[in-house]
This record gives structure tokens, sequence and C-alpha cells, in this order.
């Protein structure tokens, strides 16, 4: 039985890592003008006060800088209350907020989320398709199965990654975002099939981790089914590309939300550890 709050996580794990190692680092790099979605509010990085100025004694100084971002900025990790469908979130819990939602989420914040920890698998999207990703491309029953019949089947507490190639837009933001083109990404029977593995976590490198065919839809049913209905966090524009070119499909995964009270995701640094 796994019990969790915002400050340990205790569970069992079956993670051998024994002699050398190649960690993979998949977050994306933080900087001023990086793509976001319009709805949330962009990073902002300023020094605060630099080298030379007032400092030390004995000629010391230091550096420090003010730093603002949106939770879903960069590669980051939803909270379970990120989502909700008729006012609930997972575990049938309201999800009003205080007054005026000022305070954040009283139900399913990122706070209460423990360190994700487990066996990590990837979906290579240009491996198993043969060629490079388009928005009307999607992960299915079908394109998991097709995937899975010559990789290692996730168990019970994996966390499931799907790589797109989408990362390679990362500086060109209209197209990375895909609001004019919509995404490639996971259908919600794709979800169903995953979720009934009894997978831990998923994440995808694009900035929408389910599959928008058309920029028109607006729905997201895999949010739903994920964060509501399963408690399965979803992270979203990780940086997978090396992880792809090393031709690696399985790794120990690792990644800490910060604990941001009422916070309604949290950006991330997740690693990849895999022996050789």
């Amino acid at each position: 039985m796994t019990h969790w709050s915002g400050s340990f996580l205790d569970t069992e794990l079956d993670i051998t890592l024994k002699g050398r190692v190649r960690v993979f680092d998949l977050a994306v790099r933080l900087q001023n003008g990086m793509a976001r979605h319009p709805h949330h509010p962009p990073y902002s990085f300023a020094m605060a006060k630099t080298h030379g100025g007032h400092g030390y004694r004995d000629g010391v100084s230091a550096a420090m800088e003010m730093i603002a971002m949106g939770a879903h900025v960069g590669t980051h990790i939803d909270a379970l209350g990120h989502v909700s469908k008729d006012g609930m979130t997972f575990g049938c819990r309201d999800v009003l907020m205080g007054k005026e939602g000022l305070g954040g989420l009283e139900a399913g914040s990122i706070e209460e989320m423990p360190p994700i920890i487990g066996p990590g698998f990837l979906v290579n999207g240009p491996e198993l398709f043969g060629r490079d990703l388009t928005p009307a491309d999607s992960f299915g029953p079908v394109e998991l199965e097709r995937w899975f019949s010559t990789h290692a089947l996730p168990v019970a507490g994996s966390i499931v990654l799907f790589r797109t190639g989408w990362m390679q837009y990362w500086d060109d933001s209209e197209r990375y975002i895909g609001l004019s083109t919509g995404l490639p990404g996971v259908t919600i029977e794709g979800a169903k099939w995953l979720s009934a593995l009894g997978i831990l976590a998923t994440g995808s490198d694009t900035m929408n981790y389910e599959h928008k065919p058309s920029s028109e839809l607006i729905n997201l049913p895999v949010h739903v089914h994920n964060l509501v209905e399963m408690g399965i966090p979803i992270m979203e524009s990780m940086d997978l590309e090396e992880l792809g070119k090393a031709k690696v499909s399985e790794f120990t995964f690792i990644a800490t939300p910060l604990r941001i009270g009422g916070g309604t995701g949290s950006p991330i640094r997740p690693i990849a550890i895999v022996a050789q």
C-alpha cells in the first residue's frame, strides 16, 4: 500500500541500479521567450543583483535573480486538481477553491503529489511510424499493441513516456504549440489501455499530452480520464530527443514536483537512468 503526502513517499520499488549508468536530463531549458501556451503566464528571468556592485568584504560579491512563471510552462507536471469534471477532482473531492480561488486548490494540489519514481518506458513515435509524425497521428490501442509487441510491456507502477519528435519545433513557438494545426498524442482509448495496466504516471514531448487532430477541439477527455478518474499525473513538454537517439526504451525514472501550496502543477526536472 502506498502512503503519500507532500513530503514523503512510502511505497515498494523494484529498482536495481548497480555499476555504470547514463543519466538523461528530460527537461527543457528555462529561458525568456520560450514556447508556452497563451493561457499560461510566460517565463520571466531578470537579474536582481549582479556581481561587481555592493558586495562583501575582501572583493567577494554575490549575484541573484528573480524568476516568474506559470506552473504549466516548460517541462512540468499537472496536479490531479488541474482538471475537474462536474466540480469534482480525483477521489470525488470538491474542487471548489477558497475565496475567489486566490489561495489555490484545496483538493488535488501539487503539494499532495509525492515524488514520481519507478520503471520507465518510452514509446518512440518516429520509430513506431517510420517517419516524422503529423497532427493526424495518434497513439491508441492499435499503436500501443504494435509497439509493445516488440518491447517490454509496462507493469503496474510504471511511467510511460511518448516521444512524438515535436521537440524539434521547440524554437518555433507557433508550430510547437500547435494552436492552428493540432498535435499528435495519446487518444482516450490509448489512455484507457495504459491505465488498465496500472501505470503510475505518463508524459510526452508535446505541450498537450493528448491527441489534438484539430485546433478546433477544446475538450480534454484524456486529461479527465487520467487526472480526474484514475489519478494518473501527466507530464508535458519533456525533452525526449536524447533518449530517442540512444534507442532507449526502458529506464529508471525520477521526477519531483515543487511543494507549491495550492498549486495546479509544477515545473520539474525529470531524469531517466539507464544501466550501461
